[in-house]
C-alpha cells in the first residue's frame, strides 16, 4: 500500500472514533439537557408562586398542563388544582359566585333549610369534571378550601363590604373557570348575603373566622382584609400572614350588662340577644370618631364616615343590628317620633328630643359628648357610664329589645 493509502486508511479509522464518540456523547447529553430544562421551569414557577403570594410550595405542587387555563398568574397556576390550605389569621384571595338552593347538605336538620340561614356560603371542588356524572357528588368532593367541615365560619370581604358566612352546602362550582385576575372559584355565597356583599361572579377574600368571643356571630376577625385593587402584590400577600390592626373580636362579659373597657371600647353581655352584641360591635367602630354638626347624613350606613353627629352615630348602631335600613340617617327629632316603639327597652332606649338624642344599651350610655360630672368614657363620641337627665327627653326602642 502506498504511503498515501496508509495515511486514508489512518485517518479514516480515526474518523470513525471520533463520530462514534460524539454520537455517544449526543445520546448521553440530550436527556439531560432536557431534564435539566423542565427542573428549571418547574423551579421557576414554584420561586414565582413564592414570591409572588409568600406560599411554601412544595415538590409536586404545581402541575404544567393538566388542562390549566392560559393567563394563570404564577401563584394561580401553582395552586389551581389544589385546595386552599387555610390558615388561621390569613387572608386569601378566590372567586366567589352566587346560588339559590333551597336546601343545603348540612346533616342537621336546624341548618339544612336554607331559606332560614342567609348566611350560607357552599365550598366548590376542584376536580376538572363533574364528579356527578358518573357517580354520586360527595362530601369530600367539595375542597377547593379544603373539604372544611360543615358550619365552619368563613369572613368574606369584597372591597369595603364584609361578612361571616357558614358552610352548609357543597357542590361541583365552576370547573376550570377563572376570575379575570386568574383565580379559581372556589365558594358559592347564597343570594342574600351574595346580594349584600355585590358578588355575582366576582373576586373576593376569605379568611377563616375566629373561633372565640362573638367574632363569628358578627363579623369581626382579628385583622382587616388588604386593601387596594384586584390584584395582589407580593408585599400585600406577605400582610396576609399577620394581623393587620383591625377592631379584634367583640369581647364578651359574663352577664345582662355591658362593661366599658380602658380603651373605650365595650364588652358585650353574654346573655344579650344578637341585635344587642351587633349595635356594641357597631358602636365600637366609631369610639373616637370627633363630632361634626350633619357629618355622615347622607352617606349609607355600610360605610364608616370620618366624623358623626348625634343622630347618625345613633343610625349607625341600629344598622349594625339591621335594624334600620341603609340609608335611614334622620334628625333627632325624627327619632324621638318614629323611632321603633314608645318607652324604655329592655336593653336598648333611644332618647331624644329636637336637639340631640342618645342611647342606653345594655346598661352604658352612647352619646357624643361627657353629660354626667365624673363619668368613665370617651370625651366625644362613644361608651359612657353615668346616665344623664332625661326628663326633656323622649324614650323608644326597636321593637323586642
Amino acid at each position: 500500500m502506498s504511503a498515501a493509502g496508509v495515511i486514508a486508511t489512518i485517518a479514516g479509522r480515526r474518523l470513525g472514533r471520533e463520530l462514534l464518540a460524539l454520537l455517544a456523547l449526543v445520546t448521553v447529553m440530550v436527556p439531560l439537557l432536557f431534564i435539566t430544562a423542565v427542573v428549571s421551569v418547574i423551579g421557576s414557577h414554584r420561586q414565582a408562586a413564592a414570591e409572588a403570594c409568600g406560599e411554601a410550595v412544595d415538590a409536586g405542587s404545581v402541575a404544567v398542563g393538566g388542562g390549566l387555563p392560559a393567563g394563570l398568574s404564577p401563584g394561580a397556576r401553582a395552586r389551581f388544582h389544589e385546595p386552599l390550605q387555610m390558615e388561621p389569621g390569613r387572608w386569601y384571595r378566590t372567586g366567589a359566585t352566587r346560588f339559590s338552593d333551597g336546601t343545603g347538605g348540612v346533616p342537621d336538620p336546624a341548618q339544612s333549610d336554607l331559606s332560614q340561614h342567609p348566611d350560607t356560603f357552599a365550598e366548590l371542588s376542584t376536580a376538572t369534571t363533574n364528579p356527578a356524572n358518573t357517580r354520586t357528588f360527595r362530601f369530600n368532593d367539595a375542597n377547593a378550601v379544603g373539604a372544611l367541615p360543615y358550619m365552619t365560619a368563613l369572613r368574606v370581604a369584597k372591597g369595603t363590604r364584609s361578612a361571616i358566612v357558614y358552610k352548609r352546602d357543597v357542590g361541583y362550582g365552576q370547573g376550570a373557570d377563572t376570575t379575570a385576575s386568574g383565580e379559581r372559584y372556589r365558594i358559592d355565597l347564597l343570594v342574600p348575603v351574595a346580594d349584600q356583599l355585590g358578588v355575582s361572579k366576582d373576586e373576593v377574600r376569605i379568611a377563616l373566622a375566629p373561633r372565640t368571643g362573638a367574632g363569628p356571630v358578627l363579623g369581626e376577625t382579628p385583622d382587616s382584609p388588604p386593601s387596594g385593587g384586584s390584584a395582589v402584590t407580593a408585599q400585600e400577600c406577605a400582610a396576609m400572614r399577620i394581623p393587620t390592626g383591625g377592631s379584634g373580636p367583640l369581647p364578651l362579659t359574663p352577664g345582662h350588662r355591658a362593661r366599658l373597657l380602658p380603651n373605650g371600647h365595650a364588652a358585650a353581655p353574654e346573655r344579650a340577644p344578637r341585635a344587642v352584641k351587633q349595635i356594641i360591635a357597631a358602636g365600637n367602630q366609631l369610639v373616637g370618631k370627633p363630632y361634626l354638626y350633619g357629618g355622615a347624613h347622607g352617606a349609607p350606613l355600610s360605610q364608616v364616615m370620618p366624623a358623626y353627629d348625634c343622630s347618625s352615630s345613633i343610625s349607625f348602631l341600629l344598622y349594625g343590628a339591621r335594624l334600620v335600613d341603609v340609608g335611614y340617617t334622620p334628625a333627632s327629632g325624627d327619632m324621638a317620633a318614629s323611632l321603633g316603639e314608645p318607652g324604655y327597652g329592655r336593653w336598648v332606649s333611644v332618647l331624644a328630643n329636637g336637639g340631640h338624642v342618645y342611647a342606653y344599651v345594655a346598661g352604658l350610655r352612647w352619646d357624643t359628648h361627657n353629660a354626667v360630672t365624673g363619668e368613665q368614657g370617651a370625651a366625644g363620641i362613644g361608651w359612657h357610664t353615668g346616665r344623664r337627665d332625661d326628663l326633656s327627653f323622649t324614650p323608644r326602642h326597636p321593637k323586642g329589645l
